[in-house]
């Protein structure tokens, strides 16, 4: 029995570690190619086009929300898969599957519904705008209304730990993404390619999904079931979920408007920006998370606490070497990246960035105990956290945007951070999870500080001494910094156990390249 898991265990650590591989060649594509590709886009189809098809994006996006159902199907089938009770499985996954469907029907109404008062939503656009604003909402709203029952089909890949797949996929799903908008627009299709792409390119994805999940995992949906206290079970989970998440939103939403009323649209622009970067940081880091949720499950399934203490400081201290270097390199070529970027004009926007991301030092780090309250059904300590977030930044924006403007705001939610994803949220991962968080401090953020310190001075040194005036001065100075924070932390902060993992990951890459270059 113990060989068994030792090798069932040993499979799964080469998954997550192939798997967070992909999901970070998929997460810089993504990112370099917003921002490489996109103003080219812009340019191509022009401002006022751009804002068409991102107004379509955001008004679909507004209302098709899942309550929490997608982390929901990881949650319960990594737990039954976890138990070995495949039955349960197949029935949970039956109820979602229903769930699901339910929710695209009510959907497809409320869509359809919103499509007649277009015209009077958005009675400033001229009536060529809002032709083209119809034919982009039919096109993105069939998409999103068809492909909305198949949500489930990421919980049942993450639950049987097909991340290398997953990743491959969307990354695969990025390029074909990105190379056929690009064919399409050199080709003069203009606007309504962009939605069309998208919908065809999403298609032939949940295809490729559906086949997968067919021929590699064991699981079938059982959609003959009245297990009221499995019902019960879901309505609890996604319940707070759906807090976290309506939280989160207001935040988001809520922000851009009270600029506007009270410091003027130019600040909306700039705490965008600021956004923006804090958007990229959370991408990169958060990549890890959902990896170890089968693998969380399968601990607590043999109520094993101190396993998951150990992964909690091991994982957090390889997501606070991310972290740190991008909080780190920010902090010294920032402001200089933000005027090669966007112009001098965003200067602010350097100072709502580090605000938003400061906090990020710290809950980003800590992603296993977040992942913990998921997988032991306790999320609404997280809505709770959400809401703390929510109420402080909503009652101090107000108050500090008059005098601050946007950087107001960015300090607002900041506070709001600190106080419930920060403190809150590690007095429940003490109380409720029973981890020693003092420990974890000692043992990621104190060991790593001495490392972060000296490459920030010495980072600042070269920033003061070297200048860039343009990207490839930019560019070289970074990777240069970039391979210093390396040799520091290697030096200073790694040990034993990072070292070998490193090597072995540096070793399998080479010996794929060597077994490729001798097919080839």
């Amino acid at each position: 029995m113990s060989t068994r898991m030792t090798v069932d265990e040993a499979s799964s650590n080469r998954k997550i570690k192939m798997g967070a591989l992909m999901s970070y060649t998929q997460i810089f594509f993504g990112i370099l190619s917003g921002l490489i590709y996109t103003p080219w886009m812009i340019h191509e189809i022009g401002q006022a086009s751009y804002g068409l098809y991102m107004l379509t994006i955001s008004l679909i996006s507004m209302f098709a929300m899942d309550f929490g159902l997608d982390a929901a199907v990881s949650r319960f089938m990594s737990k039954y898969i976890a138990e070995g009770d495949h039955e349960r499985a197949a029935r949970f996954l039956g109820i979602a599957y229903k769930l699901f469907i339910a929710i695209s029907i009510i959907l497809f109404f409320i869509l359809t519904t919103v499509y007649f008062f277009l015209d009077s939503i958005y009675a400033g656009l001229t009536s060529t705008e809002l032709e083209q604003l119809k034919v982009l909402y039919i096109v993105a709203g069939l998409f999103i209304v068809i492909s909305f029952p198949t949500k489930p089909f990421s919980g049942i890949l993450v639950s049987h730990e097909q991340f290398l797949f997953s990743s491959a996929l969307h990354l695969a799903e990025k390029v074909a993404t990105v190379a056929l908008m690009v064919t399409a627009l050199l080709l003069g299709y203009g606007l309504y390619a962009l939605v069309v792409v998208n919908a065809l390119v999403g298609t032939v994805v949940l295809l490729i999904e559906y086949l997968f999940i067919r021929r590699k995992t064991l699981v079938r949906a059982h959609f003959r079931n009245r297990e009221k206290g499995m019902y019960k079970d879901i309505f609890s989970f996604t319940s707070w979920s759906t807090v976290t998440l309506v939280a989160q939103r207001f935040v988001l939403n809520i922000t851009p408007s009270l600029l506007g009323i009270l410091a003027g649209s130019a600040s909306i622009a700039l705490f965008s920006i600021g956004m923006v970067i804090e958007g990229y940081v959370w991408t990169i880091a958060s990549a890890l998370g959902f990896l170890f949720l089968p693998k969380v499950s399968r601990m607590l399934s043999r109520n094993d606490r101190a396993a998951i203490g150990e992964l909690f400081i091991r994982i957090g201290r390889i997501q606070l070497y991310i972290v740190g270097l991008i909080l780190t390199t920010f902090l010294v070529l920032g402001r200089e990246f933000m005027d090669l970027w966007v112009g001098p004009a965003f200067e602010d926007s350097y100072v709502i960035a580090l605000l938003l991301i400061v906090p990020s030092l710290i809950t980003l780090t800590q992603d296993i105990g977040n992942t913990t309250l998921i997988a032991e059904n306790k999320v609404k300590y997280r809505a709770i956290a959400s809401l703390i977030v929510a109420l402080i930044s909503m009652t101090l924006s107000p108050i500090l945007i008059p005098y601050y403007g946007p950087i107001g705001a960015a300090i607002a939610i900041c506070i709001g951070n600190v106080i419930g994803l920060v403190l809150y949220m590690n007095i429940i991962y003490h109380r409720v999870l029973g981890l020693d968080i003092l420990h974890f401090f000692r043992m990621c953020h104190l060991k790593l500080l001495p490392g972060l310190l000296l490459y920030t001075f010495i980072g600042w040194g070269i920033q003061f001494f070297f200048p860039a005036s343009n990207w490839f001065g930019f560019c070289t100075k970074g990777l240069l910094l970039i391979c210093m924070y390396a040799l520091i932390m290697w030096n200073l902060a790694f040990n034993k156990t990072e070292k070998a993992m490193f090597r072995q990951v540096f070793a399998q890459l080479k010996l794929r390249i060597l077994s490729i270059h001798h097919t080839s």
